[in-house]
């Protein structure tokens, strides 16, 4: 039976920010609903151990979270949350309570000016951070540079975690660092959302339908949490059984064709997401 890595489930795909970084989608606005996410839960609970509420939207804004991570719990599955962070106070006593979450990673390039969001976000993640990881992330570089805006949030995170200096010499040099119990700083150049429109066209090796593939809202299954709009459609898992699915020629001739540095797909072929992996 072939195991993932990780398989990427989308909540929602609504969101109380508007960052230019992140791409509005162009389908349905939708909450997943328990039942959905139970039906979910039970075709894939074999095929991995940790799912991320995570594609496009903001999972925290979904009111049934709660009930989501109580059928995580019952099922053994670790589940990892990315999120813009704006909601972690409200959802403190839902996040703490339940023993399948594993890590939160903390979107801190997110555009936003709530008043004491850092503060916030910093209070609840030192507390959760006792039982999960915390990864706070920065994933706007431009050739491998912070930004003002994201030089400053690292000027918060060191005065809040009253930071060595060796620790802060390598916030600005290290991809990743460990900053105290529990809790990363990770950082990451700007990607390109893959599209149709683009020109370029390349061949190439990716992890997608490889080691981890997405669930959007409405069902709809994909090979990775970059393609947001649904565009490379491998069948709704609320319709279709998930074996058959993996049993479909297209996801296994997308998976055999990656480990032949081959792209079957006319999404994949125009995604600059892949060279990373060269």
């Amino acid at each position: 039976m072939k195991k993932f890595k990780k398989i990427y489930i989308e909540i929602t795909n609504i969101c109380n920010l508007n960052c230019s970084f992140c791409h509005n989608t162009k389908r349905e606005k939708k909450f997943m609903n328990v039942s959905e996410f139970s039906h979910i839960i039970d075709e894939i609970k074999s095929y991995t151990d940790y799912i991320y509420l995570h594609v496009k939207g903001e999972p925290l804004l979904n009111p049934n979270l709660d009930l989501f991570l109580d059928i995580c719990d019952k099922n053994k599955i670790k589940v990892n949350i990315t999120t813009n962070g704006t909601l972690l106070k409200k959802n403190y006593d839902v996040l703490k309570k339940h023993k399948c979450l594993r890590q939160i990673n903390v979107s801190l390039h997110s555009e936003n000016d709530e008043d004491e969001y850092l503060d916030n976000v910093f209070d609840v993640c030192k507390v959760l951070s006792e039982t999960v990881y915390i990864s706070y992330r920065f994933w706007t570089l431009q050739n491998n540079v912070l930004d003002k805006k994201a030089i400053d949030v690292v000027k918060e995170i060191i005065s809040y975690y009253s930071l060595s200096t060796e620790i802060v010499d390598k916030l600005y040099t290290d991809k990743q660092i460990k900053i105290c119990n529990n809790t990363y700083v990770n950082k990451d150049n700007l990607f390109e959302w893959p599209s149709l429109k683009n020109k370029r066209e390349s061949n190439g090796y990716c992890h997608g339908t490889i080691d981890h593939i997405g669930i959007l809202v409405d069902g709809t299954v994909v090979p990775c949490c970059l393609d947001g709009e649904g565009i490379t459609n491998l069948g709704n898992i609320l319709s279709t059984s998930f074996v058959d699915i993996l049993n479909s020629d297209r996801f296994i001739n997308m998976c055999e064709g990656f480990r032949n540095n081959i792209c079957t797909e006319e999404l994949c072929k125009k995604c600059r997401f892949k060279d990373r992996f060269r």
